[in-house]
């Protein structure tokens, strides 16, 4: 699902497109229900927010803290590129909320 009004900004190659498919490639269960993944976009006081959800069933437990290379490599790129800066945190109930802040 969509809810993009907002797009004005200009994102770095190669930071959503990761993100999008770690949710797809970690998120399908065939004992879960089906995945859904949200991507939306907003104007806030700090520039462009972009964040892709999903109802996945989020971090497992025996990730253990080990980083996860692909989004420590995405939050690199965003700070280096354009001073932006990547959140992620588990969602109550399942799933996993991914922010993209791109400064103004």
């Amino acid at each position: 699902m969509f809810d993009t009004p907002h797009t004005g900004f200009r994102l770095p190659p190669l930071t959503l497109q990761p993100i999008v498919e770690n949710a797809v490639k970690h998120g399908v269960d065939s004992e879960l229900e089906p995945l859904r993944i949200t991507i939306s976009t907003r104007v806030t006081a700090d520039g462009s927010e972009i964040t892709v959800e999903d109802n996945g069933p989020g971090f497992s437990s025996d990730d253990n803290g080990d980083p996860h290379i692909a989004l420590a490599n995405i939050a690199e790129h965003l700070d280096l590129l354009c001073k932006g800066t990547l959140t992620i945190r588990s969602r109550q109930g399942g799933g996993v909320t991914v922010k993209m802040m791109i400064p103004s």
